[in-house]
């Protein structure tokens, strides 16, 4: 009969947690540190040919980092749990402590408990400090290092765009069609007391064909004076916007720069405006099954483990990890790219990984059993 000794504070329970962390967070420091020196290579580039200072390449880099801990958490977890119990079963603690009536399931659960609270702690990190620092490396990169100066200025769901024809309001840029929806130019004119409102044109969208643009019908509101307004349609081949597509390209705010709260509202106000926003969804869903891939994943990586009983090599368990998170990485991105098409619904998309591999760490674990 087992012997239910994995109470929180059991000394096998914090003995198998001690190893799991012991390995986990000097790994977790050494894929940063490679991180950081592979994208500051591949980007030296960059900051060669736009006479960036130190400064400006180290701001980059500090504020980028905690997105890069989110991109590596877990496959620094499920390597972690390989290598912990691959240290264990050299020395045949594995062997012990099965031998004592300690099954796998009981050998897991410290390990998962970290694991869960590293899958929880990164889902308010995603929530909190990403969004602001993914901002702040933006900004960085494109006023900072590439002088291009601030002409997108972002509310929490806007974009307001400082352009040749005026104040660009936009609400959503759509990178794989090529188009702009729901955009407001503001034309002012410069007086002595300030800058007077003129006109507002409405284009409710704007797809960029190879080098001109294809305007939806569009309208212009004239401002006579404070209490007159004269509407008229505008012919599509009569507004010219100097702009091209990587013009708001530029400016368009990527997902990991929204929290789950703000990207839920920015999809919520896109429909309102009858805007299709399903390309969105997936990466909304995303924000809620990716801190847990770390969870998944130690999930799979522990029966695996304890496959590995006699005198398994640090280079195995690093490959095998390695292995399996590739593989992990490799079904999120088939699911994301069909769910971003319309192939499969988004929430299924986002989560299918997670599933596959749930369903892999139940099938392991009968098996070991």
């Amino acid at each position: 009969m087992d012997t239910p000794i994995f109470t929180p504070l059991s000394v096998v329970s914090r003995y198998l947690s001690r190893q799991f962390l012991g390995v986990f967070l000097p790994l977790l420091v050494s894929f940063v540190l490679l991180y950081i020196i592979i994208d500051t290579f591949d980007r030296m580039h960059i900051f060669l040919r736009h006479d960036a200072t130190v400064g400006e390449a180290a701001r980059y880099m500090l504020f980028k980092i905690p997105l890069m801990l989110t991109q590596i958490t877990p496959p620094a977890v499920v390597i972690s749990t390989l290598v912990s119990l691959g240290m264990i079963s050299r020395h045949n603690e594995i062997v012990a402590l099965r031998t004592g009536g300690i099954s796998l399931v009981q050998t897991m659960v410290p390990i998962m408990v970290c694991a869960i609270a590293i899958s929880s702690a990164s889902l308010v990190w995603n929530e909190t400090v990403v969004p602001y620092c993914s901002q702040m490396f933006q900004f960085v990169n494109n006023v900072e290092i590439r002088k291009r100066g601030m002409r997108g200025i972002f509310r929490e769901r806007e974009i307001w765009y400082h352009g040749a024809q005026g104040f660009y309001s936009i609400d959503y840029v759509d990178r794989p069609s090529q188009t702009v929806h729901g955009l407001l130019i503001y034309r002012v004119a410069d007086v002595a007391d300030g800058f007077h409102l003129r006109s507002v044109i409405d284009v409710p969208s704007a797809e960029w064909r190879q080098d001109h643009w294809i305007l939806a019908k569009t309208t212009v509101e004239h401002i006579l004076d404070e209490k007159e307004l004269r509407s008229r349609p505008v012919p599509p081949d009569t507004l010219l916007l100097p702009e091209s597509i990587d013009d708001f390209l530029e400016v368009q705010r990527e997902p990991e720069e929204l929290s789950y709260t703000l990207l839920s509202a920015h999809i919520a106000s896109l429909r309102a405006k009858g805007i299709d926003a399903s390309h969105y969804l997936v990466d909304l869903y995303l924000k809620l099954s990716l801190p847990f891939a770390s969870a998944v994943l130690a999930f799979v990586a522990i029966p695996i483990a304890g496959r590995l009983q006699r005198h398994p090599s640090i280079a195995a368990a690093v490959g095998i990890g390695g292995a399996v998170g590739f593989a992990y990485w490799v079904i999120l991105g088939l699911a994301t790219s069909l769910g971003q098409t319309g192939t499969l619904p988004p929430l299924l998309a986002a989560w299918a990984a997670n599933g596959i591999y749930s369903l892999l760490g139940v099938a392991l674990y009968l098996y070991s059993e």
